[in-house]
C-alpha cells in the first residue's frame, strides 16, 4: 500500500510545482499571460437513463443477464450484485446452477449473446420480456472435454438460440427478475 501512497505523493508534488509555475505572481515585467484552452464537453456513448417502466424493466433484465453470465463463468456468485437484479425463483435458480457447475467442476468460457424483445406488460408492476439467447460462443468443459449440450424434457438437445421468457417485477421500488420460463419447444 505504501507504494501507491508514494506514487500519489509524487503526482501531487508534480501537480503543485506545475501549478506554482503557472501562477500570476511572476515579477518578470516582460512576461505575458498565455491564454488557456477551455475544455469542451465530450459526448459520451452511454445511453440515456431509462425513464419508462418498460425501459427500466428491460435495463434490469440486461443487468441481470450480465450478473448471471458472470456467475456462470466464475462458478461463484457475487451476492451483492445478484441481490440488486434478481428475486424469488430466479434468484434461487442462479444459485442452483452455480452450485452444479462447482460440484461437477464444469468450467464455462465464452460470451452469451442476448437479444431482448419488447417488454409485454402483465400489470403495471410486471413485464414479460423474451431473451433469444445464443450460446454458440460458450463452451462448458469438464476434465478437458466438452460437456454435451443440455437437453429438454423430450431428451433432445436444447435449441440454439433458445427463447426464454423472463418475468421482471417491481418490488419495493426496484425492478427485479423473478422467474425464467425456458421455451424449449420454440425457436427464435
Amino acid at each position: 500500500m505504501s507504494k501507491h501512497h508514494s506514487v500519489l505523493g509524487g503526482v501531487a508534488l508534480a501537480l503543485a510545482l506545475i501549478l506554482t509555475g503557472c501562477s500570476d505572481d511572476s515579477t518578470d515585467p516582460d512576461a505575458t499571460d498565455t491564454p488557456t484552452a477551455t475544455p469542451t464537453e465530450t459526448p459520451t456513448s452511454a445511453s440515456p437513463a431509462p425513464k419508462t417502466p418498460e425501459e427500466k424493466a428491460a435495463a434490469q433484465l440486461t443487468a441481470y443477464l450480465g450478473v448471471r453470465d458472470d456467475a456462470f463463468r466464475a462458478a461463484t456468485i457475487d451476492f451483492k450484485r445478484l441481490n440488486k437484479v434478481a428475486t424469488g425463483d430466479e434468484f434461487l435458480q442462479v444459485q442452483a446452477r452455480v452450485a452444479d457447475l462447482d460440484l461437477y467442476k464444469i468450467k464455462v468460457t465464452g460470451e452469451y449473446v442476448h437479444t431482448l424483445s419488447d417488454p409485454r406488460p402483465r400489470t403495471a408492476k410486471k413485464f414479460i420480456i423474451t431473451d433469444c439467447e445464443d450460446r454458440s460462443g460458450v463452451k462448458e468443459m469438464k476434465g478437458g472435454k466438452e460437456v454435451p449440450p443440455a437437453q429438454g424434457p423430450n431428451g433432445q438437445p436444447l435449441g440454439n438460440p433458445l427463447p426464454t421468457h423472463y418475468t421482471v417485477v417491481l418490488e419495493k421500488g426496484r425492478w427485479l427478475v423473478s422467474e425464467a420460463d425456458v421455451r424449449w419447444e420454440e425457436t427464435c
